[in-house]
């Protein structure tokens, strides 16, 4: 004779010496299901909506936005090409390739951190020295290289001196000189971010394609910029968090946890340059992104910052 069956729910039948259910197990089981499948316990469209509005503000985060400003620009304030105002004994960054050739590294950005400091509504960055970010404009990396440094000077920007463009860097990677404005927003976790932050709590309540539906309406709009600094990062393929979190653990995945890989959050993000005297488009309409964990931020040490370029 057939071992007997449990018939749960109507819609299920689980053999019992098949999956060794645990009453514990069960009794899990059954909360999931009546939390987002039993029509009378499920919340209706409105309670839905507000509950998922409520859970997003609890995730804001403030955004320093920039755009590129045409107008004369001054050596030490933030801005996009021309040359660097670098400390006195720093040299212009090359790295040597796997062929043995020195490359001198294009430079994209300088970011003033005094002129930062009254975006930084949450006191996260530094408000005094100099972000700089260079970049292997030929080889294009698409994660941590040789080939790509974002570095950070604690020197009073009054002690910036320029520096003039090495010998072996193209004309062509000598990029024209624009500044930048900026702006600060509330901003909210992308898909995979929101996902990476609440989708894995039995008991919350998740539903991204309705939040989307909403975003404009709740006032986060999607927002074009030439970057951003701190905040959630606007993502073109999958999250980065966790693969920041596995590359830093040797990629070895049993080392990490997704609350592990939530101490990562976005530094700078610089988005494909489409502007009449220069373009760059990083791969195909891409973004260059870079994280660090939020421990390293508040000590001030960018010595451990992970890059991925993404694109379309």
């Amino acid at each position: 004779m057939p071992e007997p069956t449990i018939r749960t729910f109507g819609l299920f039948r689980l053999n019992l010496n098949r999956y060794l259910l645990t009453m514990d197990n069960i009794l899990k089981f059954w909360q999931r299901f009546k939390q987002h499948h039993s029509d009378s316990q499920s919340p209706s469209e409105t309670d839905k909506i507000q509950i998922l509005k409520t859970q997003l503000e609890t995730a804001i985060r403030n955004g320093i936005f920039f755009d590129f400003e045409k107008e004369k620009v001054s050596p030490r304030q933030s801005k996009f090409g021309g040359r660097p105002a670098l400390p006195p004994k720093w040299e212009w960054p090359h790295y040597t390739n796997e062929y043995g050739k020195r490359i001198a590294l294009t430079f994209l950005l300088q970011l003033n951190c005094e002129e930062l400091a009254p975006y930084d509504t949450d006191n996260l960055l530094p408000h005094e020295g100099m972000f700089y970010l260079f970049y292997d404009l030929i080889n294009q990396p698409w994660r941590n290289s040789k080939g790509v440094k974002l570095l950070y000077t604690p020197i009073p920007v009054s002690e910036l001196i320029t520096a003039d463009f090495p010998d072996r860097l193209a004309d062509a990677h000598r990029l024209y000189e624009m500044g930048l404005k900026f702006s600060n927003r509330p901003t909210v976790p992308h898909w995979d971010d929101y996902l990476s932050l609440f989708g894995d709590n039995d008991n919350t309540y998740t539903d991204w394609e309705l939040i989307e539906q909403h975003l404009s309406n709740w006032g986060y709009p999607h927002i074009e910029s030439a970057g951003r600094v701190l905040g959630y990062a606007s993502l073109i393929q999958n999250g980065i968090a966790e693969a920041c979190e596995s590359r830093a653990r040797g990629e070895k995945q049993d080392s990490y946890s997704i609350e592990s890989a939530r101490e990562w959050t976005l530094l700078l993000q610089l988005n494909c340059v489409e502007e009449q005297e220069v373009d760059i488009p990083f791969g195909d309409c891409g973004s260059l992104y870079f994280y660090i964990r939020q421990s390293d931020l508040k000590r001030r040490d960018f010595s451990q910052i992970q890059f991925e370029l993404q694109c379309y």
